[in-house]
């Protein structure tokens, strides 16, 4: 999660809770299992390697733009809204149902399709260089190239779950299996890479298993947020699908990589302000998991009749969502590390600003272009006894609203004063882990369609963040998968959720009667025990 906070706000995000215990905790990681040996060879837009595995056969191309800008050194100033943001990767991982399909062949279509879309997306390749009075940009030079894996692990003695097997485990990130198998290394979730330090800001992989292909794309989460990277996953479409069927293939606007709006004018080295040093971790947080949730279109319906204002008001499915979970997991929470239930309950949430300023921003605009919710910005705060218990839902789900409603273009005119002085942004990027245990923060990828669109060989049958990290206090709300082929099940699709929990408790939040009445458990996402 990644959203704008203004350096003034940062002191009031950190409430004294009191805890029944102080226990330091560690990231909830798996270890990677990679071991390339390799040689190169050259090709017209790409490099080659070729690596056995010990599950699987590897094959690693260096993607080079196509285009007529290809061999042209160019550099793509990045905006305080990219610095202040997480410094990891993100990885989204597609995932395809082939029936019967010539994996060369398709292989051979990404590569061309990659080098055609890096050739007008042209900041998605290169690497994150620091500039002159603490700026940074993405770099790209004639010889950059982005890193693409090949992967099949649909052969007998790989021992990867089938399509249809994924399809029958609703397609949770524990029936994937170690997810170094899917991601390159050192971009996964928990590689953190700051701006300072060259980093590459993009690298994907196709994997092969028995009916069908993940394609992972990965990218620094400083080049754009998830709205961002559907506009790129749907560009990579439509030039696959211009490749196999011979059509036209699809047109680029330069604006939508024009970041100049959100930067704001150079200030005198001597009127420039020091970064404040970072907030330590929260002492208190135990280590979590990632569980998924499934949530029947039916009982979407109940849940918005349970939070619904007597007034006739309209709420929205967000707003009783996660006004339902919130509550949930504070009073489930609350009985592992036991706080003062008078304390400002901490509620943080990402808004996508691209239709919430004049001029609107385009969906397709490839940047970071979110503000922060904030409960502690709100005149008058819940407490954590009123979420837990002391309000009616519909008062909590307005509170929600309330929340959301007040992140508008003064929001971000803010945030960008408030950064215009410092001398290096990325020293203040946004870390969920100095808020306390009782905090939650919530993301919405409902609108990011990655399955929206046609490859030429179908459309994705899932999208998944494929994670090897827990951020203790992030929820998550899926795109919505694709309705099945079988019409009852599409009919009760419903949404998709992650939640995290204390490892050693998870139980008491999958047992709790609230959500065995509303929601099925899925599986884990990350920090499986």
């Amino acid at each position: 999660m990644a959203f704008a906070l203004s350096k003034s706000v940062l002191p009031r995000l950190l409430p004294a809770y009191k805890c029944a215990r102080s226990i330091p905790t560690r990231p909830c990681t798996r270890p990677l299992h990679r071991s390339l040996l390799s040689r190169s060879e050259s090709a017209p837009y790409f490099s080659r390697t070729l690596a056995s595995l010990a599950r699987g056969r590897t094959e690693t191309f260096q993607i080079r733009p196509s285009g007529p800008q290809a061999e042209q050194e160019e550099a793509f100033r990045l905006s305080p809204l990219d610095l202040i943001v997480t410094q990891n990767y993100s990885t989204w991982a597609l995932i395809f149902k082939l029936e019967s399909a010539d994996t060369a062949a398709i292989a051979e279509t990404f590569k061309r399709a990659l080098a055609a879309t890096l050739g007008q997306c042209r900041h998605f390749v290169g690497t994150v260089e620091k500039g002159e009075g603490g700026s940074f940009s993405i770099v790209k030079k004639p010889d950059s190239t982005a890193r693409f894996d090949v992967k099949w692990l649909d052969g007998p003695g790989d021992d990867f779950p089938s399509f249809a097997e994924l399809e029958r485990a609703k397609f949770s990130s524990q029936s994937l299996g170690d997810p170094g198998l899917l991601t390159i290394e050192g971009m996964s979730m928990a590689s953190k890479r700051p701006p300072g330090t060259s980093p590459e800001v993009s690298g994907f992989q196709l994997t092969f298993i028995p009916g069908g292909m993940i394609f992972n794309v990965h990218k620094h989460h400083a080049v754009c947020d998830v709205t961002g990277t559907t506009s790129l996953v749907h560009q990579i479409a439509d030039h696959c699908y211009s490749i196999r069927h011979g059509t036209p293939p699809p047109a680029w606007d330069e604006a939508f990589m024009d970041r100049s709006r959100f930067i704001p004018p150079p200030v005198d080295p001597k009127d420039q302000v020091q970064p404040p040093p970072p907030p330590p971790r929260h002492p208190d947080w135990l280590p979590c998991s990632w569980l998924l949730f499934h949530l029947p279109q039916s009982r979407v319906a109940e849940l918005k009749q349970l939070a619904a204002p007597g007034d006739g008001t309209q709420i929205s499915t967000y707003d009783a969502l996660t006004a339902f979970l919130w509550r949930v997991m504070m009073r489930n929470r609350a009985q592992i590390y036991l706080p003062d239930l008078s304390l400002p309950a901490v509620f943080l949430e990402s808004v996508n600003m691209r239709g919430r300023l004049t001029p609107k921003v385009s969906e397709r605009y490839q940047g970071n272009l979110l503000c922060g919710g904030l409960s502690q910005l709100q005149e008058k705060q819940l407490t954590l006894g009123e979420v837990i218990s002391e309000v009616p839902l519909p008062r909590l789900a307005a509170y929600i609203r309330q929340i959301t409603a007040g992140v508008d273009a003064r929001t971000l005119e803010g945030f960008l004063a408030a950064m215009t002085p410092v001398a290096d942004v990325s020293a203040m990027h946004s870390r969920l882990d100095i808020f306390p245990p009782m905090s939650l923060a919530v993301t919405d990828w409902r609108r990011a369609t990655m399955c929206a669109r046609d490859f030429g060989f179908g459309r994705p049958a899932a999208a998944k963040q494929i994670a090897d990290v827990v951020y203790e206090n992030m929820m998550m709300i899926y795109p919505q998968r694709p309705a099945p082929e079988d019409s009852a099940a599409a009919a009760d699709q419903g949404l998709e959720v992650v939640i995290p929990f204390e490892t050693h408790a998870v139980d008491l939040l999958i047992q709790d009667p609230d959500m065995q009445k509303y929601f099925e458990f899925v599986g884990y996402e990350a920090g499986a025990p």
